[in-house]
């Protein structure tokens, strides 16, 4: 009597595709859909560092009890170092109210949640974009528009069209930005844009939301956090929500944290004592595991190369399917050019929303209506097959 009139909500975009993969019983079919990475047989592995670190941590950790509401210290010291780089993490981390999160996810929701209470009602995300940014920010209370970003005629960055749009925005306008690997086309910013675009944001007054996300899937650690630090160095306020559920594999851990670049220390703790409300109202406090994890193979000199070398694995992995993929496109047409600049798990791969349908449908081959592709879902046992699909639909 009391749910009667509940409504059934839609599904999930994506993982309502990897809910049909499973229920598909044809034995020829492809995973390229959920964002997550899979090594060379297709499943999602546990690195070894992880391994190492969890023996350790059953020795070593000794309690249960409650986090501080904003989370394990030493993790947050050790995941702003990475996000920011060590020194300038050292020189100005009493300006930076850092916060733990369920995930990147979870971070966007609480900075979202602070910025709407604190700054202002319209947010900006990019079009297109990763499509739970819009649910996670109109779930704050946000008016969420979109900023050009992509030309899908051209398959690039449309970026003279980006700075345009970007010059007319109010001062205090809130921008979520990609800090690598844009999810979903792949296609990121030079750093000489990103220079135009900090000169650009400290101009116009605009507020800076990174979201960062797969740090070390791009071209490396460093490589992957130059526009965060680029911004940061130029003196900018701004937040980043960080993720360790890609580069650490920690997915079902969920390890997240909220970084927040302030002008002083002074604001920085009235910025974490807010974020500490909204954290103590909704889940209290963060989990433990995950957090320690991280910051032990962090903390660890011998783990933390092994972890290193890892991921560089894991890229190299990709980066190799990614190649041999365009390879095998172009050889049969040559308009998949467009593939070699891409960065990260992801690309648009020209596919068109009736192909995207057609190929599922014919073939078995699972990816989001607008063509986006997850590079890891390849292997060398698929790789013919889903080629040979592509071209078949769009060349009819």
């Amino acid at each position: 009597m009391f749910f009667e009139e509940v409504e059934e909500a839609p599904v999930d975009s994506i993982f309502g595709l990897n809910a049909a993969f499973s229920a598909d019983t044809r034995v020829a079919k492809v995973n390229l859909s959920v964002g997550v990475y899979k090594s060379a047989d297709l499943k999602t592995p546990i690195l070894n560092c992880v391994k190492q670190a969890e023996k350790i941590l059953l020795i070593e950790e000794q309690t249960k009890d409650y986090l501080p509401i904003e989370g394990l210290k030493k993790f947050l010291e050790n995941a702003g170092a990475l996000v920011f780089g060590e020194e300038f993490f050292a020189k100005e981390k009493l300006r930076i109210a850092a916060a733990q999160s369920l995930g990147g996810t979870g971070a966007l929701r609480l900075g979202g949640d602070f910025l709407r209470k604190e700054v202002g009602d319209t947010v900006y995300i990019s079009d297109p974009t990763w499509p739970n940014h819009r649910g996670v920010f109109s779930k704050c209370g946000f008016k969420v528009e979109s900023y050009p970003y992509y030309d899908r005629a051209k398959e690039s960055v449309d970026f003279q069209r980006l700075v345009g749009f970007l010059e007319k925005l109010p001062p205090k306008s809130m921008i979520i930005l990609h800090g690598c690997c844009h999810n979903p086309t792949g296609a990121d910013l030079t750093l000489e844009q990103w220079k135009v675009l900090s000169q650009l944001f400290l101009t116009k007054k605009l507020f800076p939301f990174f979201d960062f996300a797969y740090q070390g899937f791009g071209d490396g650690f460093q490589e992957d956090a130059s526009a965060v630090r680029l911004f940061a160095n130029d003196g900018h306020e701004m937040f980043v929500a960080s993720s360790y559920s890609k580069n650490f594999t920690l997915y079902s851990e969920r390890v997240g944290a909220l970084f927040s670049l302030t002008n002083s220390e002074s604001v920085a703790k009235r910025v974490l004592s807010q974020l500490k409300i909204l954290i103590r109202t909704n889940y209290s406090n963060p989990p433990r595991h995950g957090a320690a994890l991280v910051s032990t193979i962090l903390e660890h000199p011998e783990l933390k190369k092994e972890w290193e070398i890892e991921v560089s694995q894991v890229r190299e992995r990709v980066a190799e399917m990614r190649n041999a993929f365009i390879r095998a496109l172009t050889a049969k047409n040559s308009r998949f050019q467009f593939l070699e600049d891409r960065n990260g798990l992801f690309s648009f791969c020209g596919l068109e929303k009736a192909q995207v349908e057609r190929i599922t449908k014919e073939f078995g081959i699972y990816m989001t209506l607008d063509g986006r592709i997850n590079i890891a879902g390849l292997n060398w046992d698929n790789l013919d097959y889903v080629v040979d699909a592509i071209i078949s639909v769009v060349s009819k």
